[in-house]
């Protein structure tokens, strides 16, 4: 193959151009977004049921509903989160499951259970998550100072203007949209005209009932003509309402008619707030851009910048402002890696020269690199992957193993053409030979990627791209050495064997240094067998502390710029003083360290559609506040945490970094530690005064945790007794409470763009005092004080009731040490267990991590001997592959040194570093023992070994320098690709210094000792 490609390099040439050409054509068209497209394995069902406490909703609606849920194929947990009037089920599956079948099958369970529910309930929602429905960025919208107007003008415009106009992008999938203000029209009887003209309200609601009514349309035919008639009967303004008459009165004492007007102010207003939102201290309206899953993020964002300029020229009196831009992590990430990516071949082009004695060798791998690079994005192309920090991190992995492949085909080459081959024969030979050792370090390095795959959860499907980038930049390098390389090496020295025939190169001082210390290294091996051995073997044992000290986690430390501070007041405040209360965090606090920080705060309940994390009460707020380094970070949480305990000492407060788009997907936010307590009959959860007892007592012990947010609720109990003494109707009694709270419901008013609810009652007084003042009529038409029919008492009770499929549970957070978890469980777990009526389990980070790390264990060992297999079957031996495997076992201990002195841990990214490093160690390895195999028949043992060693050297030792250089600008770089990617580089680096030593040292020793006997 190779003679046949020699002689048409035109034919070798242009087909690499046209390659490169359709690469560079498909690179503009790759998706472009901060991680791949993964189908995540949730769905989420939404309930909502307004006026319904916790309590009763979690027991009518949400257990039935978790009971059907429970039958859905391929389940794998379950878990629900109940508020006042709204509950949120979380469905987890086995990763690997078709969601889009789960979906439908959740939807159908959904269905089957609706005739059971409330008939005026609204149809639970069923959302299917993905990781591009996570929001890249938020729009604030706001009014400028000076030109305040309605919030209802200002919600209504966004919603039916900006939101349209933004969906209308085709690269936008969803506009998601919280902080809207919806209208009602209230009626406020005069009630002492009402009561001197014997009006009830029941009479007042029937009547403007009648005059509310959707008669449809009629079609008359006249003649040869056909007319469709429209009945106006519908209320469209408040005009209609008020303009509505009256009959009261009777024949004997005199009928009057009357307008509505004459007996009630009308108005429209604000509906009763559950949640707002602000932005820097003013109430905004949140607009979160949701992106198609195949759109280039960065297209997008310019897009909307444009968009948004638009608007501010056609809307002066708005401001327009952009928060939690996930473009901007994706803009840095990228352009970090992509950065590195040139780096690392720039100094691996430059590396060369201090090898290779002369300008064309140097050029001829420097061509290598973009042609591999640019081949690469065709098969990125080819295997919809996206360009995301995921792909390109695998690139940075592979820049320097790209040129290995070049590097040894070109020293083999020179290798035959100083034993006095021809160019042609050097080409042909010196590649061939190598080609086949070359193609199984290339199927042990893509095969150690294998077992990934076997990674549960997003995870997986997260590092594939990762694994799928490796395996083609050196499948695509290893396919360039064997055609491109030998056919351009010709064309390179062609013209100079015709003139002047082959001139030796002269060695560079770089090599001559590095063979002088290789013969000193090895000889001081030989001389002290027995030492080096001992050295060795201590060398291997320094890994078993070492995995017991480093701290094992799920996932790396990553900057944080972004803090979130989620308060629960711990008190039944109202939306509007909560929000009162932040306004005064945000000017007391957040803008007098930093003015020009972005503040915003989600307060009371939201009305994102996708966004489950913001489903919180109304006395509960998230503050999401834009930090510039991670100092200032630790000062902003320290301010308002001193600030709270002061002011709030009830409030109950949580610290966290804001989430971006993978600590959503990884839920890295968890806590270490989370103790679920249950009630030992399952029937319902601990009472609160058992929790309280319970939590008493883990304080005492030292295990300090906040108790469950609890909140006061009223209870209204009707006298039955009073009610038949009075002769009051039940119902009657009822609509009057329905009045005071603003809850009776007279129907709709329809208008141009929505129906808007029309509400008798008064908003204006608190409802005790409302409750004194309010009468209600009997049957014989006197009235009697509301006060004297009802008792109101006051009880508390959880705020928020959780459910999981073992039935509900109180939840306790320790935030503690991975190594302390095994010890302070087993503590909590005593206390608990003197508690007869309860029963706990736990969860938390620690289990999910200590899964992570078991399985990223396994699959070592499984690439291990996927590696041992490939081996065996090239040498024919069972004994030479535990050679090479020997190099493994030191790079790890390497990789765990440099770990831990770095301050890293052992997490999926780091062992994944050491997956990769199993692939690279065996290279070198490979060659030597191949070299050493085929002088088997020709020289002396250690002369074998001397000769392999130093045929190798100048290409290991250059594979070892490119593949740090290609690394090294990770451990310098920021974003949150370089993050994520960093223990990996400090796993390669780490286990390639101790491997390379390892390699020319012990290696050698260990195939000495092996053959010294049965060497011919």
């Amino acid at each position: 193959m190779v003679r046949f490609l020699l002689y048409r390099p035109i034919a070798v040439l242009v087909s690499t151009f046209a390659l490169m050409v359709l690469g560079i054509i498909t690179f503009n068209q790759i998706p472009i977004s901060l991680l791949p497209d993964i189908a995540i394995p949730e769905i989420t069902v939404q309930i909502t049921h307004p006026n319904t406490s916790a309590r009763e909703l979690q027991r009518t609606i949400v257990k039935p509903i978790k009971n059907q849920l429970q039958q859905v194929n391929h389940l794998a947990d379950l878990e629900a989160q109940t508020q006042d009037g709204l509950a949120v089920i979380k469905l987890k599956f086995d990763f690997g499951t078709n969601i889009n079948l789960a979906y439908i099958e959740t939807n159908e369970k959904i269905d089957g259970i609706m005739g059971q529910l409330p008939r005026e309930m609204e149809r639970p929602k069923v959302i299917k998550a993905g990781a591009s429905d996570i929001p890249v960025f938020n729009i604030n919208v706001t009014y400028k100072k000076g030109f305040e107007n309605s919030d209802l003008a200002l919600s209504e415009f966004c919603e039916n203007v900006l939101r349209r106009r933004i969906e209308q992008l085709k690269e936008v999938a969803l506009v998601d949209i919280t902080g809207i203000s919806q209208p009602e029209v209230a009626i406020i009887p005069d009630q002492s005209k009402l009561q001197s003209l014997g009006i009830s309200e029941q009479m007042l609601k029937e009547n403007l009932q009648k005059n509310n009514i959707e008669l449809g349309n009629l079609i008359v035919k006249d003649g040869q003509y056909q007319y469709n008639i429209r009945f106006a009967t519908t209320l469209k303004t408040i005009q209609d309402i008020e303009n509505i008459y009256l009959k009261i009165g009777d024949v004997k004492k005199g009928e009057r008619v009357l307008q509505l007007k004459d007996l009630v102010k009308v108005s429209v207003q604000e509906q009763q707030l559950r949640g707002l939102y602000s932005f820097n201290g003013k109430r905004a309206i949140c607009l979160s851009i949701i992106k198609q899953s195949n759109t280039q993020l960065l297209q997008l964002r310019k897009k909307l910048n444009t968009q948004i300029t638009h608007f501010k020229s056609e809307y002066p009196q708005l401001e327009f402002h952009i928060s939690q831009d996930q473009t901007e992590l994706l803009d840095l990430s990228i352009n970090n890696l992509i950065g590195n990516i040139l780096f690392g071949g720039l100094c691996t082009f430059i590396m060369i020269f201090f090898f290779m004695n002369n300008v064309k060798t140097p050029i001829l791998i420097g061509i290598v690199i973009p042609v591999s690079l640019i081949v690469t994005f065709l098969c990125f192309y080819l295997f919809h992957i996206s360009i995301n920090i995921v792909s390109l991190a695998g690139l940075v992995l592979g820049i320097g193993e790209i040129i290995d492949s070049s590097i040894i085909v070109i020293e083999n080459i020179e290798q035959y053409r100083e034993d006095g081959h021809s160019l042609d024969e050097a080409c042909i030979e010196g590649t061939q030979e190598v080609i086949m050792p070359l193609f199984t370090s290339i199927l042990t390095n893509s095969a150690v990627f294998i077992p990934l795959i076997f990674i549960s959860g997003i995870a997986g499907a997260l590092f594939y791209d990762q694994a799928i980038a490796v395996t083609l930049s050196l499948g695509i390098s290893l396919l360039c050495s064997y055609t491109l390389v030998p056919v351009l090496y010709r064309l390179f020295y062609f013209k100079e064997v015709r003139l002047k025939g082959f001139v030796p190169k002269k060695i560079t001082w770089l090599v001559k240094v590095s063979e002088s210390t290789y013969d000193g290294l090895l000889n001081l091996v030989f001389r002290r067998k027995k030492w080096m051995l001992a050295f060795f073997v201590f060398l291997a044992l320094v890994s078993i502390p070492l995995f017991i000290m480093l701290d094992k986690k799920g996932m790396p430390n990553i900057s944080r710029t972004e803090l979130e501070v989620k308060i629960d007041w711990n008190e039944a405040v109202t939306v509007e003083e909560n929000n009162r209360r932040i306004n005064q965090i945000t000017r007391t606090i957040v803008k007098s360290m930093h003015d020009s920080l972005p503040v915003c705060a989600f307060i009371g309940q939201q009305q994102f559609l996708l966004n489950k994390e913001l489903q919180q009460n109304f006395n509960e707020s998230l503050l999401s506040i834009k930090v510039a380094s991670n100092q200032e970070y630790e000062r902003m949480q320290k301010k308002i945490n001193e600030y709270l305990t002061f002011h709030y000492p009830e409030s109950i407060v949580h610290f966290s970094a804001a989430k971006n788009v993978f600590e959503v997907l990884f839920n890295t936010t968890d806590p270490p530690l989370q103790a679920r307590v249950m009630s030992a009959s399952n029937i319902e959860v601990p009472s609160t005064d058992q929790i309280y007892l319970l939590n008493q007592e883990l304080n005492k012990s030292g295990f300090l945790n906040p108790s469950p947010a609890t909140q006061s609720r009223y209870y209204i109990q009707l006298l039955s007794d009073r009610l038949l003494y009075y002769d009051v109707d039940y119902e009657q009694v009822v609509q009057s409470l329905k009045t005071i709270f603003s809850h009776n419901d007279l129907g709709t008013l329809k208008g141009e763009h929505k129906y808007i609810p029309i509400l008798l009652g008064n908003r204006t007084k608190p409802f005790i005092d409302l409750v004194q003042q309010a009468t209600v009529q009997s049957n014989n038409g006197q009235y009697l004080p509301l006060r004297e029919l009802i008792r109101i008492s006051n009880q508390e009770d959880y705020k928020t009731f959780y459910l999981d499929k073992s039935g509900g549970f109180v939840p306790f957070n320790f935030s503690l040490t991975n190594r302390d978890v095994p010890t302070y469980q087993a503590s909590i777990q005593k206390i608990i267990d003197g508690h007869p009526n309860l029963n706990v389990s736990f969860t938390g980070a620690y289990y999910t991590n200590l899964k992570i790390v078991k399985e990223m264990g396994l699959i070592i060992l499984v690439a291990i001997l996927l590696l041992y297999f490939i081996l065996s079957a090239q040498f024919e031996s069972l004994v030479q592959p535990i050679i090479v495997m020997l190099t493994i076992v030191f790079g790890l201990t390497g990789a765990m040194t440099l770990l831990y002195f770095s301050g890293n841990s052992i997490n999926i990214m780091s062992a994944i570093g050491m997956i990769v490093l199993i692939g690279i160690l065996d290279n070198d390895s490979i060659l030597k023992i191949s070299t050493m195999n085929q002088s088997k028949d020709s020289l002396l043992l250690m002369d074998a070994i001397k000769l392999s060693g130093k045929r190798r050297l100048k290409s290991q030792l250059m594979t070892f320098l490119t593949t740090i250089l290609g690394l090294l600008p990770v451990l310098f770089s920021s974003g949150l690709g370089a993050e994520l990617q960093r223990p990996l580089a400090l796993s390669v680096i780490g286990g390639m210094f101790l491997g390379f030593f390892i390699s020319i040292s012990f290696i050698p020793l260990v195939y000495w000792i092996l053959y010294s006997k049965i060497w011919k």
